[in-house]
């Protein structure tokens, strides 16, 4: 493609990222394997720095944040030993959405700096055009509301980079391939039509985070700028590259947008732990393709991912597709610190399962319809 590609990365950052308790050690496996593909090479480096107070509360609150990072290097919270101010302190971690699947831990406060200062750097790089395509795979949090943690979420650095990439682009793309629904990131601009909202997702009764379910949910001035594509279970790499290729060139057309992100979580794979979906890293080559074939500038981040080798796999071929490349699914691991873990096959493919595929092809031409109804400024 011959467009400048930057990668969002330090030592640091990828340390805070191993932290975080749903995908401990996810990037250290990312990076070692694009950089054994020698993909390190063929694109430049950023070190990220931590995000700051200041820019944090752009989107979220400064009483959630507070609460986010009220847990000192000791693990022990800042209320002292006060029964009556412990209870206190837990209502307010309630409240925000600290608990279950989001409780805080050692290095939280670290891993929100990072993965939200990799992503609004990222986003500054293009503003800047340092580069096309600017790549954050510890980005993506897609679930965080301005004073909530959510599903794993505990900062929606997507929001944040978004909001950094306005001071250039007027009109913002985002583009969300993550098993789940993109609600954080719809809700932040469910208001607005200088950001228009695709995301393509399961939905069903009772499925995390239980949004998502009505084709376009835009309102006021956003009305027809948030859309989704609900996909049934399992979903193979034909139904989603068919009614991806259909609908986001319709989005293309209808919203015309300066920049694009994409949120790259690959828990649809058909190797993930939820076997939701039964996709293949073909599905998100190709729709990666599809998007920076319409050479706009580009940021690519992470999300959701829970089988380690998998993510490594589809996020590296990703990398290698944004230089320009392509890595074939039959290519072998190369040597390096976690092969081990890439047994007993040692290559790149994804072994899909042997159910099936839900979405029948009216059900899929209907969504297309659908979607193309509810944009904006059609005839």
């Amino acid at each position: 493609m011959g467009r400048k590609v930057a990668l969002v990365r330090s030592a640091q950052s990828i340390q805070a990222a191993d932290s975080l308790p749903s995908n401990v050690g996810r990037a250290s496996r990312v990076h070692a394997l694009i950089d054994a593909f020698g993909l390190n090479d063929k694109l430049d480096i950023i070190e990220p720095e931590p995000l700051d107070n200041d820019t944090l509360t752009i989107f979220h609150s400064e009483e959630y944040i507070d609460c986010l990072f009220a847990i000192d290097s000791d693990s022990e919270y800042s209320y002292g030993s006060n029964k009556s101010d412990e209870d206190d302190e837990k209502d307010r971690q309630q409240r925000f959405g600290l608990v279950h699947d989001c409780a805080l831990f050692e290095g939280v406060e670290e891993h929100v700096r990072y993965a939200a200062g990799g992503t609004v750097a990222a986003a500054n790089i293009l503003v800047d055009g340092q580069a096309q395509i600017a790549i954050h795979w510890e980005g993506g949090r897609h679930h965080s509301q301005r004073s909530k943690a959510a599903g794993f979420c505990y900062v929606n650095d997507v929001v944040l980079g978004i909001l950094a990439l306005q001071k250039r682009f007027s009109r913002v793309l985002y583009i969300d391939l993550d098993l789940h629904h993109g609600d954080g990131v719809q809700d932040a601009f469910l208001y607005s039509s200088r950001v228009m909202t695709l995301s393509l997702h399961h939905y069903d009764r009772g499925f995390y985070p239980n949004s998502g379910g009505e084709i376009s949910e835009g309102r006021g001035n956003g009305a027809g700028y948030s859309v989704n594509v609900l996909l049934q279970r399992g979903t193979n790499d034909s139904s989603f590259i068919h009614v991806f290729s259909a609908v986001a060139n319709k989005v293309l057309t209808a919203f015309d947008p300066e920049v694009i992100v994409v949120q790259c979580g690959c828990d649809g794979l058909a190797g993930d732990p939820h076997k939701i979906f039964n996709l293949t890293s073909n599905a998100f080559a190709r729709s990666i393709k599809t998007v920076l074939g319409w050479e706009r500038p580009a940021l690519l981040l992470g999300g959701g991912g829970y089988s380690l080798p998998e993510c490594a796999r589809c996020w590296t071929r990703l990398t290698a597709i944004a230089c320009g490349y392509d890595i074939a699914p039959e290519a072998d691991v190369p040597e390096h610190v976690f092969l081990n873990e890439y047994a007993p096959g040692f290559d790149m493919l994804t072994d899909v399962m042997l159910i099936e595929d839900s979405n029948t092809n009216a059900y899929l031409d209907s969504i297309v319809q659908a979607v193309q109804a509810a944009l904006p400024n059609q005839s």
